[in-house]
């Protein structure tokens, strides 16, 4: 999780807190990432289904509240 939040100042550091804050959803996906690579968790595929959800959850909302703040 520690390594997750890098994401999360880095996404606070180049945009505005509204369009970015939805980042931080994807944040225990890195950390199950990193959980498999450094200490050899086995993902199965419902966490693979789980965590692809979230990420595209977290990207529509993303594109859904650039596409507010752009329109006149």
């Amino acid at each position: 999780m520690f390594l997750g939040f890098f994401a999360w100042y880095r996404g606070l550091a180049i945009g505005p807190m509204a369009q970015v804050s939805q980042i931080q959803l994807v944040q225990p996906v890195m950390s199950i990432c990193w959980a498999a690579l450094f200490l050899r968790e086995q993902i199965t595929l419902p966490t693979i289904l789980g965590g692809s959800t979230v990420i595209a959850s977290a990207g529509i909302a993303v594109r859904t509240r650039l596409g507010r703040t752009h329109k006149p």
